[in-house]
């Protein structure tokens, strides 16, 4: 077993009189001189790292300071400084040695703040929770306001915390414990309903997939019916609009996507004109799409002074990267990244394109995003790749939950998924995603920018790609709400959606 000593050196004319918790955020700073390391016993200025697979298994002072390190978050924390003091902090990467360190099971473990900390012999160590404790079994652990304490750790051991996570996130976790993602996506899903885990821009995303007939993923907020997307990475939950529940068809729309589809440029949520892609991503302009979101959002959310739930960090993704010649003319045809990842390879992803493309980040609408001196609306609509997550994509799927209305839920009610299918929530209409799909003028002449589209029944939930300039293709927005709010009533079924509100 290796093993890698860190001898801290604590300068008490610095820290005394310091009490240095997470309640007062007063944490031991590491850049200040006062840590020194050794690695199998020689002394180097490299501080070995979490992704070297190593944990912290015991803390040794020599005067009787008390701390702990979070091996998760990869930082100490330093409770109790009684003298001038020295530290050696014990590392390994065999997690069954013996040491002083407690592991934390838990039904929320995102709701706490670390899963794994070690301390001195006969140490203390605090488990810091978001939400309330219900209780703590399985160690001497003590529940203190929003945290766990532990005290006289001695040896390894396992704390189980059963968190009371009233919040969305946290209902929708307890009520579909997390799996891994999806892999095959050459197939619909419209088996067990389930809630996955894979990754997006701001960290892990929790997603639902299959049966919608009987999945719990309805919401009632702004007295509308949304349906759970997923967990963004940030952990605010995204939804998207179902109006009554039975129909979504009741944003007013515009003339399509946009009203002119003879220049790739239209295929932005925001764009500029320019005969590069780069130039298009300047994004001073608002797509017909975003105006006419707009306008319902200000309408129905802002109006009703219901903004304050809104996450203004969440990121839509109006992904504009392509791989062939960008030229500008009559015969200009290409296809967006998005066309060859979902319709091509099957490939989807949560991350809005690719790290190779430079202005990626152009593509990333929230409502932080300030363009002339205005903020971006904190709205967009749901993405292709999304669509092909939640178990359709390039697929007919009648039980894919985006495509159905609450009335799927009653048993006496038969849905066909074709045309006409009263558990349609578009009936045989369709909407738009937010996804660039191609620019082809062989196949409409000089109106061929295309966005990808979901379809209603008469191909039930398929996504097609059009000419941005469909006016007879519907919206639906999609928020995020912010991972603060708790849920006040319901199940998660249509006929009793969750209820929400700020705590």
């Amino acid at each position: 077993m290796k093993k890698i000593f860190l001898i801290l050196l604590i300068c008490i004319t610095i820290l005394t009189g310091c009490d240095n918790t997470k309640e007062d955020s007063m944490q031991i700073v590491e850049n200040n001189g006062m840590l020194s390391y050794t690695i199998d016993g020689e002394k180097t200025d490299i501080k070995p790292s979490k992704e070297d697979g190593y944990i912290v298994n015991k803390i040794v002072c020599d005067n009787g300071t008390d701390m702990m390190w979070d091996n998760d978050n990869w930082e100490i924390e330093l409770t109790k400084v009684s003298s001038k003091d020295r530290c050696m902090v014990d590392f390994t990467k065999d997690v069954n040695a013996p040491g002083y360190r407690v592991t934390v099971t838990s039904n929320s473990p995102s709701s706490l703040d670390s899963l794994s900390k070690a301390t001195t012999e006969n140490g203390t160590i605090k488990i810091y929770s978001s939400s309330i404790v219900e209780s703590v079994t399985e160690c001497n652990g003590v529940i203190n306001g929003n945290k766990v304490i532990i005290n006289n750790v001695n040896s390894n051991q396992t704390c189980n915390i059963i968190i009371d996570d009233k919040t969305l996130a946290g209902v929708i976790k307890s009520a579909y414990p997390p799996k891994p993602g999806r892999t095959d996506f050459s197939v619909i899903d419209d088996g067990i309903p389930g809630l996955y885990t894979e990754s997006d821009d701001q960290g892990t995303t929790y997603y639902f997939s299959g049966d919608g007939t009987s999945m719990k993923n309805w919401v009632k907020f702004a007295d509308k019916w949304w349906r759970i997307i997923r967990i963004n990475g940030n952990g605010s939950v995204r939804l998207l609009y179902a109006g009554d529940g039975n129909e979504a068809r009741d944003v007013p729309k515009g003339a399509g996507y946009n009203s002119k589809a003879n220049h790739p440029m239209y295929v932005g949520w925001r764009y500029e004109g320019g005969n590069s892609l780069e130039s298009n991503r300047e994004n001073t302009l608002g797509s017909q799409a975003y105006s006419d979101v707009k306008s319902w959002y200000v309408t129905n959310i802002v109006n009703k002074n219901l903004d304050n739930s809104i996450d203004y960090n969440a990121i839509y993704c109006n992904d504009r990267g392509e791989n062939g010649t960008y030229l500008v003319g009559d015969d200009t045809s290409f296809k967006f990244n998005a066309y060859l990842r979902l319709i091509d390879n099957k490939t989807p992803t949560f991350k809005c394109g690719s790290e190779n493309d430079e202005q990626h980040e152009a593509d990333m609408f929230s409502g932080n995003v300030n363009i002339n001196g205005e903020n971006v609306i904190p709205v967009g609509l749901i993405t292709a790749d999304e669509a092909s997550f939640a178990g359709g994509g390039n697929f007919d799927n009648a039980k894919a939950y985006y495509y159905l209305n609450k009335k799927a839920e009653d048993e006496s009610i038969i849905c066909t998924g074709t045309s006409g299918d009263p558990c349609s929530i578009v009936s045989n209409y369709a909407w738009w995603t937010m996804t660039p799909s191609d620019m082809n003028f062989v196949r409409t002449g000089d109106y061929g920018a295309g966005m990808f589209y979901i379809n209603g029944s008469g191909a039930p939930g398929r996504v097609y790609t059009a000419n941005l300039n469909g006016a007879a293709i519907y919206l639906r927005p999609v928020i995020s709400l912010k991972k603060e709010v708790i849920v006040t009533g319901g199940d998660g079924s249509g006929n009793d959606p969750y209820t929400v509100a700020m705590p």
